[in-house]
């Protein structure tokens, strides 16, 4: 499991699948580190939530990005799944603030200072900081027309060195996180 979470370049690529997203996640080598894809469960529909579990190449479930339903701000949470017990743990928490142009985001990493999303309007290119000094970032890269016009997206997570693990996992639930809100935005339009 640790090997995705602290490799200091991630490349994830979306794809989609009979109605649902999936994303492969590869090391800075290109080797496939663990895959995600996005929850199709009953208790989804009931809840109106949406779901990606983030897998490691093994197949076992290492994150869970969840979408709870929200009233006002969108707000999602990140948990780390326990390779022993299976038990979930928030390791971050995601609200949108109000905001005039852009986005803006509210986010808190378990057992780290505050930190910041800053970027481009429509969030496809953004720096990560906490304490004014950059933990990663986060590029949508260009992979072709026909993959644009579709919604699939390859991000590139670029971390500064030294992070631990819980922080590496945060980021990647981050991206995926800001993902959903792009496809939930495009499909209430």
């Amino acid at each position: 499991m640790g090997r995705m979470f602290s490799q200091d370049m991630l490349t994830v690529s979306q794809s989609k699948s009979i109605g649902r997203d999936e994303f492969t996640i590869a090391g800075g080598d290109g080797r496939v580190l663990g895959s995600a894809r996005q929850t199709l469960k009953l208790s989804d529909l009931v809840k109106a939530s949406r779901g990606v579990e983030v897998f490691d190449a093994a197949g076992n479930v290492v994150l869970v990005v969840e979408d709870p339903v929200n009233v006002i701000r969108d707000t999602y949470v990140i948990r780390r799944v326990d390779e022993q017990t299976g038990e979930k743990t928030e390791l971050a928490h995601i609200t949108k603030r109000f905001a005039w142009l852009g986005a803006k985001y509210d986010v808190d990493i378990a057992g780290f200072p505050p930190v910041k999303i800053d970027g481009e309007v429509f969030q496809l290119n953004y720096q990560i900081t906490g304490e004014g000094r950059p933990i990663a970032r986060v590029d949508a890269e260009y992979s072709g027309m026909g993959r644009a016009l579709m919604g699939k997206t390859t991000y590139r997570l670029v971390f500064e060195p030294g992070l631990d693990e819980n922080v590496h996992a945060a980021v990647i639930g981050i991206a995926i996180a800001l993902d959903m809100r792009r496809e939930k935005m495009r499909n209430s339009q």
